[in-house]
Formats: C-alpha cells, structure tokens, sequence
C-alpha cells in the first residue's frame, strides 16, 4: 500500500510538473468554470431590437406596436415608412428584425377577415428569429382576440360567454426540470461533461503520449491520481457551479457519483488506449480537439438521438462522453434515480474493461526503447 501511495505521489508530481499538462488538468477547468458560462448568465433572450414598418397607420397597428414592444423578448427601436428603410437598419446590423404592418390591416379585422403581418429576422441566430417571431405571434393573437371580444360582447353575447369562445381552452405552459426557460440551465451541466473528458484525455495524452511504458505500478498508480483529480472536478462543475449560477440542481451526490466513477473510469481507460496509438502528444491533443463539437452533437443533447443514422449512433456510443452526458443531465438536473440510468452505468463499466484490455495489450506488446548511440547524442 505504501509502494501504491509513494508512486501515486510520483505521478501527481509529474502533472504539477509538466506545464501543458497542469495547464490542461488544472487551469483550464478553473478558466472553463468561471467563463464559459457567462455569455449565458442572462438565461434567455431579451429586448431584442426590431424595426417596423407601419403602413396603415391605424389605432389597430399602434396597438399591435406597443403590444409587441410590451414583451420581455422583442424593442421596438424605430418605426419607419418603407420597407428599404428598414432593410438598410437590418443589414447595418442595427436591428435584428423587421415587422410589416399591411396597408388596410385595421380594416380587414374589423371585418373579421385575415390580415396577415410580414416577419423578417436573421435566422442565422436561431434563439434571436425565435424570440422575434413568437413575440409578434403573441401580440398578434392577444390583438386578434381582443377585437372578436368586443365584437362579440357588441352582438350581445354575454362576456362570459364571449370570452370563453374567443379562448375555449386555457393553456398553462410549465418548463419542467429548466424553470428559468433558459440556455444556461440547459447547456452548461452538459457541456462540462464533455469538457471533463476532453481535458482528461488531453492531459493523459500530453503525460503519456510517444514515452516510454511505466512500471506496472506507475500503470495503476497514474490512472488512480487522474480519477481521483477528476473526481473533485465533478463536484465543481455539477455541484458548486450550478450553485453559483442559480442552475436547478434536484439529485443527490451519491447519486452523481455513482455515474461519474464509471464514467471517469471509462475516460481513463480510453486516454490510456489513445496515449499507446498516438505517435505524440500533439497529435494526440490535435485529434481531441478537432473531435469536440461533434462529439456534442452526437450526445443527443442538441439533436434528437431517433433523428440520428444508427450506424453512427453505434460508433459513437464508444465514447463515454456520448451515453454519459444525457444520464448526468438526468440525474443531476432531472433528478432520477439510478435505475433510470442503469443501463448507462453498465455500459460505462464495459468501456471501461474493454479499454483497459486493449491499454494492457498494447502496453504487453510494445517494444523497450532503445537508447540512442552516443554519437548521436553528442550531436
């Protein structure tokens, strides 16, 4: 035991001792903590600047204006004339939307027919085109209802009635386990998960990567430092920073690490695997990084795993990442329990024999290196 305690002391020397690697292991998780999440401490998108363009100029397109100026997501910044005033605004960047209001708009609702309203938005930013669009929507509808009220209440339909065919069904919208609504809450717990597993296999990658096979005691010792570092990490990123942004946290720790130790587990197994077919720890550290954004993807985080090509869903399950971002996030912020994530917990422990064969294999069949001549070393 105290042969495993001094080497695994060795091996945590080591990674304070490499600079890449302390950078990796240690200082990016701290900068990844207190920056990554700040673009989305706001949760949700707010007054976002619109332009519109008024061309009935009646009570009713004046109400509408100020019904959608009234919502949290959408400013009305300028009304203009014609529609290429607005499109000059809108590509000067200095709107982010344009709303038409038709000739003749008041008019055609009063007369209960439709009078539709044009909508412009940068749908390259998918939340700002979001939020403009459903602010309008609303407004709109809320405009649309109060006139078939009064026309109703004027016919002489008792307003009880009236409103009750204007509205027959009452929708009460409730944001289960992301309260806020917003973006933060749903992206930061599940981005750590990935962000933990590339800056482990990174560091295992810089420490291991192209060098000499340790002693089989500095095998197990190594694997047991970078779980054990990691394993503080975890309580950082789910627990402690939720806490500091105000993110719904509802399952236990107990629980969270019981998925995590898989988890690390397996990611470790995996750097190790990685480390004994990379040539060098650039290419290594190069391969990682260029694997990030899909692996993210690929989690079913962003994209609906059914609407993914199975075979790639396959290949992408031999990422630990893949399976164990969803179940983090079902555990942590959902608050299951762990039989909701069972089958994720067992695959994890797969990956994580399987990968320790294969490090094991590759390190039984890999060759001593030889040492370098001497006249080659003078030189």
């Amino acid at each position: 035991m105290t042969v495993l305690l001094r080497a695994m002391w060795t091996a945590f020397r080591r990674l304070l001792a490499d600079k890449a690697a302390r950078a990796t292991m240690l200082l990016s998780i701290i900068l990844y903590s207190g920056i990554y999440p700040q673009p989305y401490v706001a949760e949700v998108v707010r007054d976002v600047p619109v332009a519109v363009v008024d061309q009935d100029g009646s009570s009713a397109s004046r109400d509408l204006i100020r019904r959608i100026d009234a919502t949290d997501s959408v400013a009305v910044v300028a009304a203009l004339p014609t529609l290429p005033d607005a499109q000059a605004l809108f590509f000067a960047r200095e709107v982010s939307g344009v709303v038409v209001i038709p000739p003749d708009f008041e008019r055609e609702l009063l007369d209960g027919n439709p009078s539709p309203i044009a909508v412009y938005g940068d749908a390259g930013y998918f939340l700002i085109y979001s939020a403009i669009s459903t602010a309008v929507s609303s407004a709109a509808g809320d405009l649309g209802a109060g006139v078939q009220y009064e026309r109703l209440t004027a016919a002489g339909v008792d307003p009880g009635v009236a409103m009750a065919m204007v509205s027959p069904v009452a929708i009460s919208s409730i944001a289960l386990f992301n309260p806020q609504g917003g973006y933060a809450s749903y992206v930061v717990p599940a981005a750590f998960v990935l962000i933990l597993q590339q800056t482990l296999l990174m560091g295992i990658g810089v420490l291991h990567a192209g060098r000499r096979a340790d002693r089989w005691i500095d095998a197990i010792a190594a694997p047991l430092v970078y779980i054990l570092l990691y394993g503080l990490w975890i309580a950082v990123t789910q627990i402690l920073l939720p806490f500091a942004y105000g993110i719904e946290r509802l399952g236990s720790w107990q629980q969270l690490y019981a998925l995590a130790i898989p988890f690390l587990l397996a990611v470790t197994a995996l750097g190790f695997v990685m480390a004994q077919l990379a040539p060098s720890r650039e290419a290594m550290v190069f391969t990682l990084v260029v694997m990030g954004v899909p692996l993210f993807f690929i989690s079913g985080i962003s994209w609906p795993v059914e609407s993914m090509p199975k075979p790639l869903w396959a290949i992408a399950a031999l990422i630990p990442s893949t399976t164990a971002i969803t179940a983090f996030v079902r555990v942590d912020q959902m608050g299951s329990g762990l039989a909701a994530v069972s089958g994720t917990i067992v695959w994890q422990l797969v990956l994580a024999t399987g990968y320790t064969l294969a490090a094991l294999l590759l390190r039984a069949r890999a060759r001593p290196l030889r040492a370098c001549p001497p006249e080659v070393r003078s030189r």
